[in-house]
């Protein structure tokens, strides 16, 4: 009977102490992406490329940018924006779905700053 109280008192505080481990093996979900490979480079320059163009159209419309830097700054933009569309060697349709998108957050944020072209 001393032996089964042993074991009991022994297996009792193991259990404690490792239940969460095991729970969180358990629960363990994938692998995320690995932050170096191409596709996670991609949609950092997309993001860029994005904000870069929302920050031109804000300063623009703030009257912080003249048009002729604006014009600058919107093709260095819209260029890094095409290359990163051609390196993810999109179809047709979705190059052009996202550059809808891109023209749609341009002009939301127009209409948030207020200003017009």
């Amino acid at each position: 009977m001393l032996v089964f109280a042993s074991i009991v008192l022994c297996i009792v505080p193991a259990l404690v102490v490792l239940y969460p481990l095991v729970r969180k093996i358990a629960s363990k979900s994938p692998l995320p992406e690995d932050e170096s490979s191409l596709n996670a480079d991609l949609e950092r320059r997309w993001e860029s490329a994005v904000d870069g163009l929302q920050s031109a159209e804000l300063e623009k419309s703030l009257g912080n940018l003249q048009e002729e830097d604006y014009r600058w700054l919107r093709d260095i933009h819209m260029n890094e924006a095409a290359l990163v569309l051609k390196a993810m060697d999109l179809s047709e349709s979705d190059e052009i779905e996202m550059m809808k998108k891109v023209n749609d957050e341009i002009a939301r944020t127009k209409i948030q700053s207020g200003g017009t072209e």
